[in-house]
Protein backbone atom coordinates (compact mmCIF):
# COMPACT_ATOMS: atom_id res chain seq x y z
CA UNK A 1 0.00 0.00 0.00
CA UNK A 2 1.10 3.47 -1.18
CA UNK A 3 0.10 6.58 0.90
CA UNK A 4 0.74 9.75 0.24
CA UNK A 5 3.50 11.74 2.65
CA UNK A 6 0.77 14.41 2.87
CA UNK A 7 -1.80 11.77 4.79
CA UNK A 8 1.03 10.25 6.69
CA UNK A 9 2.00 13.62 8.19
CA UNK A 10 -1.33 14.56 9.02
CA UNK A 11 -2.19 11.36 11.06
CA UNK A 12 1.30 11.99 13.16
CA UNK A 13 0.02 15.38 13.48
CA UNK A 14 -4.01 14.00 14.55
CA UNK A 15 -1.93 11.63 17.03
CA UNK A 16 -0.12 14.00 18.51
CA UNK A 17 -3.25 16.37 19.12
CA UNK A 18 -4.91 13.38 21.05
CA UNK A 19 -2.15 13.01 22.68
CA UNK A 20 -1.16 15.82 24.61
CA UNK A 21 -3.32 15.74 27.42
CA UNK A 22 -1.07 12.17 28.25
CA UNK A 23 1.85 14.27 27.77
CA UNK A 24 1.28 17.22 30.03
CA UNK A 25 -0.14 14.94 32.34
CA UNK A 26 3.43 12.76 32.36
CA UNK A 27 5.44 16.23 32.44
CA UNK A 28 4.04 17.36 35.37
CA UNK A 29 4.30 13.88 37.14
CA UNK A 30 8.23 13.63 35.97
CA UNK A 31 8.78 17.43 37.08
CA UNK A 32 7.88 17.17 40.79
CA UNK A 33 10.30 13.83 41.14
CA UNK A 34 13.54 15.04 43.80
CA UNK A 35 16.26 13.45 41.87
CA UNK A 36 16.00 14.37 37.65
CA UNK A 37 18.54 13.42 34.64
CA UNK A 38 18.94 15.81 32.35
CA UNK A 39 20.35 15.43 28.99
CA UNK A 40 20.76 18.19 26.26
CA UNK A 41 21.71 16.81 23.12
CA UNK A 42 22.80 19.12 19.98
CA UNK A 43 20.96 19.01 16.85
CA UNK A 44 20.83 20.78 13.39
CA UNK A 45 17.70 22.74 12.57
CA UNK A 46 16.72 24.52 9.11
CA UNK A 47 16.28 28.16 9.49
CA UNK A 48 13.31 29.50 8.00
CA UNK A 49 14.75 32.38 5.76
CA UNK A 50 15.82 32.01 1.86
CA UNK A 51 19.11 30.73 2.84
CA UNK A 52 17.78 27.25 4.31
CA UNK A 53 21.24 27.35 6.64
CA UNK A 54 20.59 25.21 9.82
CA UNK A 55 21.81 26.46 13.28
CA UNK A 56 22.10 24.22 16.84
CA UNK A 57 19.36 24.01 18.73
CA UNK A 58 18.61 22.01 21.49
CA UNK A 59 16.75 18.74 22.40
CA UNK A 60 16.29 18.55 26.30
CA UNK A 61 15.35 15.22 28.07
CA UNK A 62 14.72 14.74 31.75
CA UNK A 63 14.12 11.20 33.03
CA UNK A 64 13.65 10.55 37.05
CA UNK A 65 16.13 8.50 39.14
CA UNK A 66 15.11 5.11 38.56
CA UNK A 67 14.62 4.77 42.39
CA UNK A 68 11.32 6.80 41.55
CA UNK A 69 9.43 4.02 40.24
CA UNK A 70 8.50 5.75 37.52
CA UNK A 71 9.74 4.66 33.83
CA UNK A 72 9.45 8.05 31.35
CA UNK A 73 11.70 10.29 30.00
CA UNK A 74 10.03 13.87 28.68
Amino acid sequence: MTLPLSTLADWVGQCGYALQPLVDALREEVLQKPVLHADETPIKVLRADKDRKTHRAYLWAYAPSIHEGLNAVI
